[in-house]
């Protein structure tokens, strides 16, 4: 099975954004291979051995970016696909301030969003409250943005906050501990297609910049990885040399 990450829809300039058109292709191509995106639950039966959702895809967003309910979500719906958003919670309402963030800033959804969209059958999951490198924090503030993320979703949904995802996918044995405490799944950067082998809560995920391409997406979904391996061995070559330039 598949995990996709995507953050932006939109034309807006840089990798993290996938225009509304490629979107709703890749989407497509999705519907026309007769795959699905599948919820959470459904994902981690997959991980624990159920093969019934072998073929389809788990589909995620980080940083709950305002172009989902706006452009994202009706397509999903379209197909009948489920989709699962990785939040920052005390950044909501607010335009991406972080690093790495884009200029013009991308607004985020606001809490009246969210509630509509999980009503909607739409599935919410923690990104920490305010997009933090976990890496680098205390104990007790790494509690409190894992933990605490957890809390403040689940008390505006309504539903319990199962999956995680680390801001910037940066994670150490002591933040993948602490996730590990207060949800079932979390999902990583690293690009791969995830395994059963591999830990549930620090999980692999295809970055759909990579696959904006009809054939290379389409490739993928029918199990031809060479292009993904050649994507996997670039993305090896410039992490190398930015630790040598560190």
């Amino acid at each position: 099975m598949l995990v996709l990450t995507y953050h932006s829809i939109s034309d807006a300039a840089g990798p993290t954004s996938i225009p509304p058109a490629v979107f709703a292709q890749q989407m497509q191509v999705l519907a026309d291979l007769g795959r699905r995106g599948v919820t959470l639950d459904e994902f981690i039966a997959w991980h624990e051995g159920d093969d019934r959702n072998s073929g389809n895809v788990l589909i995620t967003f980080d940083d709950a970016f305002d172009d989902f309910a706006q452009v994202a979500a009706p397509i999903l719906r379209r197909h009948g696909f489920s989709a699962l958003m990785f939040v920052p919670t005390r950044r909501l309402g607010h335009p991406e301030a972080w690093q790495g963030a884009n200029n013009p800033a991308r607004p985020l959804m606001d809490w009246a969003t969210v509630r509509a969209l999980a009503k909607d059958g739409m599935e919410f999951g923690g990104h920490s409250r305010t997009h933090a490198d976990l890496t680098k924090l205390a104990p007790a503030d790494r509690e409190e943005e894992i933990a605490g993320c957890a809390d403040d979703l689940s008390a505006e949904i309504g539903k319990p906050v199962e999956g995680f995802a680390a801001p910037y996918g940066r994670v150490s044995p002591e933040v993948v501990e602490t996730i590990g405490k207060h949800y079932r799944a979390a999902f990583g950067v690293r690009l791969d297609v995830p395994k059963r082998a591999d830990s549930r809560f620090d999980l692999p995920r295809i970055d759909m910049h990579y696959f904006r391409d009809r054939k290379h997406w389409t490739g993928l979904l029918e199990g031809r990885r060479t292009y993904l391996r050649a994507r996997q061995a670039l993305r090896a070559v410039r992490s190398k040399a930015v630790s040598s330039f560190y």
